[in-house]
């Protein structure tokens, strides 16, 4: 994590509104109750690179050492960027487990096979949500929060749970075992990895090319008339090889401006999404272990699966059976 992101995340945590108005510049809105850790200043102007900061001098400098990221560490220290929710599971069962392993499985295998149960006991899961704030710069810039979740038993993201509602307990509720789960650091990769692909979509949906093309059209028709002025000067009378040079150049050089301005122009213009993780959910899930047998004409394999009463899902951290 980058100074940048560090910052902004505790920030953040800390219910500030922060704004960034051009690159490595951000203006942050304090809440009154942490005015005082800053000299009683409720608006900041922070620079997170050494030469924005030069460009302006109202801006402190943020970078590893500096006081005020210090502040901003002891405030952290009180004030976590993650919390721990367990999850109220009303029914924690399954109806017809052999038919729900055979519907799964029948993707992966070819040709007959069955489904002997062994076991099945009520376990915990964990899933990690990651909550991404997304600013879009541009001209009317935006911003977007959204969060991620990921199932920390197989390390995929998980598309049905935010479709679930949830109700849980700041306090253990159940006393099920754990198992094993999967890096939280390759969770975070594959979900700000996702927010990255879904921030990049919504900029591209929301370029205003409409305005884009109606700025570009008048700067053509601006430079084209004096494009149009310079060239006539080469049929004046008198006009010595010298001159002509000097005038195709200066057309050039409009021509070249001209370019600059409607790629300017296209670059503000164009919402440029940065990207901030702002909150981390840890969610305690009761779940079934399935431990079943896998038998075909030749082979009898055993597998675990784990049933989600919540979205009834069937998952397994295991290759399928046949594939």
């Amino acid at each position: 994590m980058d100074v940048t992101q560090l910052t902004t995340t505790i920030l953040q945590t800390m219910d500030a509104a922060v704004e960034f108005t051009e690159y490595a510049l951000a203006q942050v809105l304090i809440p009154d109750e942490y005015a005082h850790r800053f000299n009683d200043q409720s608006e900041l102007l922070l620079a997170f690179d050494y030469e924005v900061a030069q460009e302006n001098p109202d801006a402190e400098f943020v970078t590893f050492g500096s006081g005020i990221l210090e502040t901003l560490f002891d405030i952290s220290i009180s004030k976590p960027v993650s919390d721990n929710r367990h999850v109220i599971v009303d029914r924690i069962e399954i109806a017809n487990p052999e038919v729900r392993i055979n519907h799964f499985l029948q993707p992966s295998i070819s040709g007959r096979f069955s489904v002997e149960l062994l076991s099945q006991r009520p376990v915990m899961g964990i899933w990690g949500g990651f909550t991404f704030r997304t600013n879009f710069l541009s001209n009317e810039s935006f911003e977007e929060s959204r969060t991620v979740w990921v199932n920390m038993i197989t390390g995929d993201l998980d598309i049905l749970l935010p479709k679930v509602s949830l109700f849980f307990e700041e306090k253990p509720i159940y006393d099920y075992p754990y198992i094993e789960i999967s890096s939280f650091d390759k969770a975070y990769i594959s979900s700000r990895s996702h927010i990255e692909e879904v921030a990049q979509e919504i900029a591209n949906a929301t370029i205003p090319i409409s305005s884009i093309n109606q700025e570009t059209e008048r700067l053509q028709a601006y430079y084209a008339e004096l494009i149009t002025e310079n060239q006539r000067r080469l049929s004046r009378k008198g006009v010595t090889a010298e001159k002509q040079v000097d005038i195709l150049q200066k057309s050039e050089a409009l021509e070249r401006e001209m370019d600059r301005q409607i790629n300017e122009i296209k670059e503000n213009m164009t919402p440029k999404p940065m990207i901030n993780i702002e909150h981390g959910i840890i969610l305690h899930i009761p779940i079934i272990e399935l431990v079943c047998n896998i038998v075909d004409r030749n082979t009898k394999k055993e597998q675990i699966f784990y049933y989600e009463c919540l979205t009834k899902q069937l998952l397994s951290t295991y290759p399928l059976a046949g594939s």
